[in-house]
């Protein structure tokens, strides 16, 4: 059985749940106690009265019987309460009267020696009242005495746990936790967090080491295919065939830079310095290159820009942030779109991309940001990083993403930009 409250709660209800038991026991025994030793101090006192009674009696006389008690002999004017009985020890009780009764046998006639115990047995409540109060006080000092200890027992956890959650950034420099705690249970519990923010610490200086490394190596050989691009298209002897082809690989090499800044800022975690620009700008600077290669495929592509509709002034956004967005949206649109267009509509709050693909079934929707996913009906084509990359960037820039239906078929990516 999985319990679902929390700890401290779970440790109150078991110390109040084991003082009930105990106490519940303990005061169980001795109402039982008293029961048992009130009936054998009564039955002995009954027996030791009994001789002297019946020896009276038997002698004509009438019998000392003292304050309290009857001797009935026969079963005549006997009172409704000793009817029926057999010899023996009986406590019966006449209306707001207790009354303990020896009855005995000689020569098949009964002998009734009945003793009054109405103050005793107010006494025997009373008793049985103190204790069940006991019990009841014993379980509320339970529960303050819980809640007492649980808060110096809890202390060092939540303390540990507020340690942990506000970790400054995992810093190589951040002392160990386990230094503030004794090697008890909390203690190992922190030295296995400093184990795991320990090797959490040498994989992020490992992929921050890595991602700096190969963006500052791609930057020489992109400044070369830049520098050579710009040199060839410089000179006169090139016809517009190979002026083309060129200036094609100069835009490549362009958004190489761009996604390698991106994939840096990613990594980083902070905002590096970049290119800002409108998202009519940057819709326009790809423009051509998307026509293309949905013409390619035998679709449309159209662009709608309504982000002057309100004639108010361009909101500037980060060049290869947007940019590296746009372009995966729009290649996982054309890649999955085999007849009909893509729509890519431009607004002052957003933009949204719509196809008439397949389209995504609403099980997959919860996954394809996950990276490496490519979901069932996809093709096998390409790693499923593209919508990860997208989300990754939207996160960062809190921006939102969503997909939605495109009807009467396809899927529509819409992400709206931070107020």
């Amino acid at each position: 059985m999985e319990f679902k409250s929390p700890l401290t709660q779970r440790i109150i209800f078991s110390f109040v749940l084991l003082t009930a038991v105990v106490s519940g026991l303990f005061s169980f025994g001795i109402m039982a106690a008293i029961d048992i030793v009130e009936e054998d101090l009564v039955t002995a006192e009954l027996n030791r009265k009994f001789p002297d009674i019946m020896g009276d009696y038997e002698q004509g006389q009438v019998p000392n019987l003292g304050l309290g008690t009857q001797f009935y002999s026969g079963t005549e004017d006997l009172p409704y309460y000793l009817r029926d009985l057999e010899p023996g020890f009986y406590e019966v009780e006449d209306k707001e009267t207790a009354f303990h009764v020896m009855i005995k046998k000689e020569q098949e006639r009964p002998f009734y020696l009945v003793q009054e115990q109405t103050t005793v047995k107010r006494h025997e409540n009373l008793l049985e009242l103190t204790v069940i109060a006991g019990f009841f006080l014993s379980v509320a000092a339970s529960l303050i005495l819980g809640i007492m200890m649980v808060r110096r027992i809890i202390a060092p956890v939540q303390r540990l746990t507020h340690q942990v959650h506000n970790r400054e950034q995992l810093l190589l420099e951040t002392p160990p936790l386990s230094t503030d705690y004794t090697n008890d249970e909390v203690g190992r519990l922190a030295q296995a967090f400093d184990r795991t923010i320990g090797m959490l610490q040498e994989s992020l200086l490992r992929e921050s080491l890595f991602t700096s490394d190969v963006s500052h190596e791609l930057r020489t050989p992109l400044m070369v295919i830049k520098s050579s691009c710009d040199l060839l298209i410089a000179k006169d002897q090139l016809d517009s065939y190979s002026r083309q082809r060129i200036d094609t690989i100069s835009k490549a090499a362009n958004e190489i830079q761009e996604l390698v800044d991106a994939f840096l800022t990613l990594a980083r975690g902070k905002d590096t310095e970049q290119d800002n620009a409108s998202l009519s700008k940057i819709i326009n600077h790809n423009l051509s290159v998307w026509q293309k290669q949905a013409e390619a495929k035998g679709i449309t592509f159209t662009v709608r820009d309504e982000t002057g509709i309100n004639g108010g002034q361009a909101k500037l956004f980060p060049v290869p942030m947007l940019r590296t967005v746009i372009n995966n949206l729009v290649r996982n649109a054309i890649h999955h779109t085999a007849e009909g267009g893509i729509t890519l509509v431009a607004q002052p709050t957003g933009f949204t991309i719509c196809d008439t693909g397949p389209g995504i079934p609403k099980t997959d929707r919860d996954s394809i940001f996950k990276p490496f996913y490519r979901g069932k009906s996809s093709s096998q084509q390409g790693l499923g990083l593209g919508l990860s990359l997208v989300q990754r960037i939207c996160q960062k820039e809190q921006w939102a993403v969503c997909v939605s239906d495109n009807h009467p078929h396809g899927c529509c990516f819409t992400v709206s930009f931070k107020k």
